[in-house]
């Protein structure tokens, strides 16, 4: 298999597994509440691009930052596509060096 078809088929896989806690608030299912916490959480406060980008994108409270814009939100989602993309880049990089040149 390729080296940009194995980066390809896992950076999906990671993006989709990092997105998933977003993706079933918007579907209403209450158990994702905690990990759609974490999932915002994470790249805003840990990162401190909530106190960077101000109160007009992200309101900080007792549960942490909420998004108050599409910029907001663009800047997580954004976060962990290169996450993703990174860690499949990590996993794949021992094939790029052993597959014979095209």
């Amino acid at each position: 298999m390729r080296y940009q078809t194995r980066f390809i088929k896992r950076f999906a896989i990671l993006a989709l597994i990092f997105h998933l806690p977003i993706l079933l608030v918007l579907l209403h299912v209450t158990a994702a509440f905690i990990p759609a916490l974490f999932w915002i959480n994470i790249p805003v406060l840990w990162t401190g691009i909530a106190s960077a980008m101000g109160e007009s994108h992200f309101k900080v409270a007792e549960f942490g930052a909420t998004p108050q814009s599409p910029l907001a939100y663009t800047v997580i989602v954004v976060f962990w596509l290169l996450l993703a993309a990174w860690l499949a880049w990590l996993s794949v990089r021992k094939y790029k060096n052993a597959e014979s040149p095209d």
